[in-house]
C-alpha cells in the first residue's frame, strides 16, 4: 500500500523552495509549479517530508495532503500532523501477533 503527498502553494517558486530544503540540493520544476505530488511506497518515507513541513510551517507558504489508496484525502495542519503520524505507524509498522506466537511486521 502507498501513501501519495502532495503539497500546494498560491507563492510562486514556494514548493521549490521547500523541496530543495528537504533534499538538500537542486529541486528542478517549473518554477511557476503551484502544485507537486509524489506517491511513497515506503510510508515512513512520507512520516519525513510531513515531520519536515510541519516543523517548519511558518517558514513556507506550502499547504500538504495526504491521499491513500482507498480514496482518504486528508488536509494536514499544524494542529493534526502528530496524529496523522502515528496512524501511518499504526497502519504500517506495528508488529502483528498472529495465533503462533510469532510476531509479523
Amino acid at each position: 500500500m502507498s501513501v501519495t503527498l502532495s503539497l500546494w502553494s498560491t507563492k510562486q517558486g514556494e514548493i521549490r523552495r521547500f523541496l530543495h530544503s528537504f533534499y538538500q540540493k537542486d529541486y528542478i520544476m517549473e518554477e511557476d509549479s503551484r502544485r507537486w505530488v509524489k506517491k511513497f511506497f515506503n510510508p515512513m518515507d512520507s512520516i519525513d517530508m510531513i515531520s519536515a513541513l510541519m516543523d517548519n510551517y511558518e517558514s513556507f507558504g506550502v499547504t500538504l495532503y495526504i491521499h491513500m489508496e482507498n480514496g482518504y484525502l486528508h488536509k494536514i495542519t499544524e494542529e493534526n500532523y502528530d496524529d496523522v503520524i502515528k496512524g501511518l505507524i499504526g497502519i504500517y509498522y506495528l508488529p502483528v501477533n498472529c495465533e503462533s506466537g510469532l510476531e509479523i511486521s
